[in-house]
């Protein structure tokens, strides 16, 4: 009897053994696992936290690359904007340079010349001067001609360029006053007398009548011509006799030309 409680007195001490044994298992299981996870857990948010502060720095980096390309954009813009209004002054400036050159070139009709009649030895044309819509501004004369190569003399004045690119209503164009005409076979001298004394040239002043700048100008013609301080103080760049020909043909029309810029030209019609 005293063996047996012995006995089971050892079973209930090994028990109790297995039964701290299996606690302190347990225990440290859980342990084990809750450090784990709560080892995990932070390692997650150190990760997490790391990546955020990574895609901050990157935000922050974006805006400033975005501030910098906006600054840089706007300057572009500015850029653009002066640029196109240099261009757009350019334009203009080129259009007026056009305009100017355009008008330097201008070729005002003046005078219709047709040839009515040819023979061996004379040549009958019929002389009109013109304005600037080619309509007749007096009656038509005609002349017999010895020869069958016609000269039209006259006086020139040409006006400073810059004048006639402004279209100066006084400058504008230089001015001709036809003064005769005559053959190859004749004498200047003995020419037929196109001009009307102390009249004005009839293509640039309407109704016939001489204004009072055309009136100083023709009216003291060689004076001004040989004279360059009082050409100058009418804007002249030159005055002088000026005589075109052409050998003309039976049937025939020709037209006598004044260029803005120059003297006067005869080309068939």
């Amino acid at each position: 009897m005293p063996g047996m409680m012995e006995n089971l007195s050892t079973i209930n001490s090994f028990l109790r053994t297995l039964i701290a044994l299996a606690a302190i298992g347990a225990i440290s299981a859980v342990s084990y696992f809750g450090y784990a996870k709560f080892n995990s857990n932070a390692i997650e948010a150190e990760t997490r936290a790391r990546e955020l502060k990574e895609a901050q720095d990157r935000l922050t980096e974006i805006k400033r690359d975005l501030q910098a390309a906006g600054i840089a954009l706007q300057q572009k813009d500015a850029k653009i904007e002066e640029q196109v209004a240099e261009i757009s002054q350019l334009n203009q400036e080129v259009q007026k340079l056009e305009t100017s050159l355009a008008l330097l070139k201008v070729d005002h009709r003046v005078a219709r010349l047709s040839v009515v009649d040819q023979d061996a030895d004379s040549t009958k044309v019929q002389f009109v001067e013109l304005n600037d819509e080619g309509q007749p501004i007096e009656t038509p004369r005609e002349f017999r001609i010895p020869g069958n190569t016609v000269y039209i003399d006259g006086w020139v004045v040409k006006f400073d360029d810059k004048y006639v690119q402004e279209a100066d209503l006084e400058r504008g164009t230089s001015l001709i006053l036809f003064k005769r005409l005559f053959g190859n076979n004749q004498k200047p001298d003995e020419g037929f007398p196109l001009d009307e004394q102390g009249a004005a040239p009839k293509a640039y002043s309407r109704g016939g009548k001489m204004n009072e700048f055309e009136k100083s100008i023709f009216s003291d013609f060689w004076a001004i011509a040989n004279d360059k301080t009082k050409a100058e103080q009418k804007g002249i760049r030159a005055a002088h006799g000026d005589a075109v020909s052409m050998k003309v043909e039976k049937g025939k029309t020709y037209k006598v030309q004044l260029r803005a810029s120059d003297g006067p030209s005869i080309v068939p019609e």
